[in-house]
């Protein structure tokens, strides 16, 4: 068998930071060679904290659906992996990285396999890769090339189908076909001369154009904020309440309830409040729009290219990489990601008595919605809500504007 074609991503860097952030907020899932060779130490007599503990459970039946996993360690009460020990694995300390669950071994590295190769990117839930420390991946091929390997053992029937790509509903288009627009959807975020919202919206407008096989319009002056509509509104706060949520949610805890889901945009505020939570706090949408966005901080303007960079480039936002979303709507998905950021840093900021967003607030925003995002799974009638909701540019405009 031919050896499989590894794309890696230019500009971004990753290199482990020591910053135990990766191993905190989930339960760490083991296959079960992992749960066999893990299991059998007796970590009571190597450490006391670890003495009487019951470390590992086995994983509920829609856990281990679709998964090579069939236990996992539990979660300490303070929500971080046991083994973390002075903010260092204690497994590896002790025995080695490849002793560790193999996700942890794989982790942050993601694999996305297409008709044109495997495209890989890391997990912005990591320090590393939000601050962009160390080497680039380009220059880690030898070792991505080890790691995709290992992807391949731990997933051998891992084949998404990406045989029904759609630009919008209705309008197939072939795998080449997708590449020449991602091209040029990527060209729209290069733009470090336009502010980072201006880069998205430029995208949509790229997108609407194709399927009227037109010029793509300027983006021109956003609507005032206050032009939010109560759809708009109520597909925002509830997305917030489904990225954001106020406990920790384990895989397959997060996915879509469609009917609760659709009530919430529906009934908006009669069934989940209009205000955002965050840190013991509510806040309503135009409260955190008065909180002052940093300008041309080109710290914050690189995180968000290198994090939509990335999941562009990893096919991670439509299709096989997410739900079946038409690319329309799978784009707009990342514009409304890109807001409810935006939402959310402001309103880290005002729980922590600023009116000032600052670089911290943003890193915080982006790594838990990598988390969530990673945990959610949309399908069927969810990805069909999502379809309808997330077609009109109109929409998208409004949401940035008010965001």
């Amino acid at each position: 068998m031919a050896a499989e074609v590894l794309h890696i991503p230019d500009g971004i860097n990753y290199e482990c930071t020591g910053c135990g952030k990766c191993c905190g907020g989930w339960a760490i899932p083991m296959t079960d060679a992992d749960f066999e060779r893990i299991s059998k130490k007796d970590w009571g007599a190597q450490l006391e904290m670890f003495a009487g503990q019951s470390l590992f459970r086995p994983l509920k039946k829609y856990e281990q659906e679709g998964s090579p996993y069939s236990h996992a360690i539990k979660v300490s009460t303070d929500g971080h992996c046991p083994f973390l020990v002075d903010n260092l694995c204690y497994m590896h300390s002790q025995y080695g990285s490849e002793f560790k669950p193999s996700i942890c071994q794989l982790f942050p590295y993601c694999f996305s396999v297409t008709p044109s190769g495997v495209y890989t990117t890391v997990s912005f839930v990591s320090n590393g890769a939000l601050y962009n420390s160390g080497r680039a991946l380009s220059d880690q091929r030898e070792y991505l090339e080890k790691k995709l390997s290992e992807f391949r053992k731990l997933f051998p029937d891992h084949n998404p189908n990406w045989s029904k790509l759609e630009l919008t509903g209705g309008k197939p288009i072939s795998w080449d076909d997708y590449l020449q627009i991602e091209a040029q959807l990527i060209d729209c975020l290069k733009d470090s001369s336009t502010p980072f919202d201006q880069r998205m919206l430029k995208g949509s407008n790229f997108l609407i154009a194709k399927t009227r096989n037109a010029e793509a319009e300027a983006v021109g002056e956003l609507p005032p904020a206050s032009s939010l509509k109560s759809l708009d509104r109520h597909l925002l706060i509830a997305l917030h309440k489904t990225y954001y949520p106020l406990k920790l949610i384990g895989k397959g805890e997060g996915d879509f309830a469609v009917h609760r889901f659709l009530l919430q945009v529906l009934a908006g505020g009669a069934m989940t409040g209009s205000k955002v939570f965050v840190a013991g706090h509510s806040y309503s949408i135009e409260e955190l729009h008065a909180v002052a966005w940093p300008q041309n901080d080109q710290e914050i303007e690189d995180l968000f290219f290198r994090y939509f960079y990335s999941r562009i480039f990893a096919k991670l936002y439509f299709g096989a990489g997410f739900g079946q979303l038409t690319m329309i709507a799978g784009y707009h998905h990342l514009v409304i990601m890109f807001a409810l950021m935006r939402l959310q840093s402001r309103a880290l900021a005002k729980s922590r008595g600023v009116q000032t967003v600052a670089y911290i607030d943003v890193v915080t925003a982006v790594r838990q919605l990598e988390k969530r995002i990673g945990e959610t799974a949309i399908g069927g009638y969810a990805a069909a809500l999502y379809e309808l909701l997330m077609f009109s540019p109109q929409r998208i405009r409004r949401i940035i504007a008010a965001t």
